[in-house]
């Protein structure tokens, strides 16, 4: 409360201070001379560096409900670049763009960079919006580099003053505070090595709803060289030029109800048994398809947790299996840290299975996760429930209950 009332005061304040400039251009000049010399001086920090490495890690507030992001990007002295969002990766290397799609492993895109980065990407996705902050700052763009360091939820944002202070972490820092017709906002910025630290950000996510809470906390290293140098293995995939190629039309996903579950046999997560779904006939199996980064997959599974829960301590003949797909790692180790990770960060104790193959996703249907399936004694789908709902507990426990009774 205190970070929002401190938010609030300075927000006040920058009003009255404008309305001062207002009626003196020599003061408001001054002042902005000021805002443009702190930016150059951001600027040249990302630009100083030979190579170095930035993760952003976000984290959404609202209504009670909470939903983290990463965004990593490496950028080598050799004019390399790598940039991990949670379901894409995208790289250039040797005069080439690459972008790589979490579930797709049978294609990757590639085409030459041509004009630039920037160009590139509004040429692939339509959108200049996922171009990481730090990247424009490195090519001297200080056009919307505040919107893209908040991954496009703050809209048009204007500095309007700096300050200083302290960081959400305590760390002394520059503050510059930044309004938007949605919401403000404060960008920390470390005074010594004139890198961004991280947000805090108040926004509206429109006319009469609360206010969510945006934070972004930056870890940034610099380099002469990159430890690990920047590359690119195509495999035995095919190079395509568009990602229409990779990811196909959307249409609507087949009605599997009535048809037998395709068999499958995945690691469980924590131990060495494999689990085969054949094996599991006569009980109702419930699956639940998620991934890391899935911002509704996360938050539907305290849900299902919950309805796990409910199950083991009401049933004897119900299994509960989350599985994971589709995650941006090319090892099972990696994926099952990644897991394991996020796991124990939430408490979760329900079973997990780990697919490392896109072929499990592609036998049932799936084109988008969350999915959660209802699977009867005999093997046979019962229920498909496609995206989050927050009625999920209500629904499957009636489900299973209703399959339960006509034994």
């Amino acid at each position: 409360m205190e970070i929002e009332m401190n938010r609030i005061w300075k927000m006040l304040a920058l009003s009255l201070g404008m309305s001062l400039f207002a009626g003196s251009p020599a003061l408001a000049e001054a002042y902005q001379e000021k805002i443009d010399a702190m930016v150059q001086k951001i600027v040249k920090a990302y630009q100083t560096p030979k190579a170095f490495s930035n993760t952003a890690s976000l984290s959404i507030e609202f209504g009670g409900d909470q939903m983290q992001e990463q965004v990593s990007t490496i950028y080598g002295a050799d004019g390399s670049m790598e940039m991990q969002l949670p379901n894409l990766v995208i790289k250039v290397l040797d005069g080439y763009f690459y972008a790589e799609i979490a579930g797709e492993d049978g294609s990757y895109l590639k085409r030459p960079i041509g004009a630039g980065f920037a160009p590139t990407i509004k040429s692939v996705f339509g959108t200049t919006e996922i171009i990481p902050f730090d990247c424009m700052l490195r090519e001297g763009n200080t056009k919307g580099w505040l919107q893209n360091m908040t991954i496009g939820v703050m809209q048009n944002p204007k500095i309007e003053g700096i300050d200083t202070g302290k960081d959400p972490q305590g760390n002394e820092s520059n503050i510059m505070s930044v309004t938007t017709p949605n919401g403000s906002m404060d960008v920390f910025v470390d005074p010594k090595t004139n890198l961004v630290t991280g947000a805090l950000a108040m926004f509206s996510l429109g006319e009469g709803s609360d206010m969510a809470k945006l934070s972004i906390v930056m870890a940034t290293k610099s380099y002469d060289k990159l430890p690990k140098p920047i590359t690119f293995e195509p495999g035995d995939r095919k190079a395509v030029e568009s990602i229409e190629e990779i990811l196909p039309p959307p249409g609507e996903e087949p009605d599997s109800t009535g048809k037998m579950a395709p068999d499958f046999t995945l690691p469980l997560y924590g131990s060495e048994e494999m689990i085969t779904l054949s094996k599991l006939r006569g009980k109702i199996v419930v699956l639940d398809f998620w991934a890391t980064w899935c911002g509704p997959c996360r938050r539907g599974l305290p849900l299902v947790q919950k309805f796990a829960d409910w199950a083991g301590e009401n049933t004897d003949d119900v299994v509960v299996y989350a599985v994971n797909v589709w995650e941006q790692a090319n090892t099972f180790e990696d994926v099952s840290k990644m897991v394991g990770d996020f796991w124990k960060k939430n408490k979760y104790t329900m079973p997990t299975l780990i697919s490392m193959k896109p072929a499990l996703t592609e036998k049932y249907g799936i084109g988008g996760i969350p999915v959660t399936l209802v699977i009867g004694k005999d093997g046979s789908i019962v229920k498909t429930h496609r995206g989050f709902s927050p009625g999920i507990f209500d629904e499957l426990k009636a489900e299973v209950e209703q399959l339960r009774a006509a034994d």
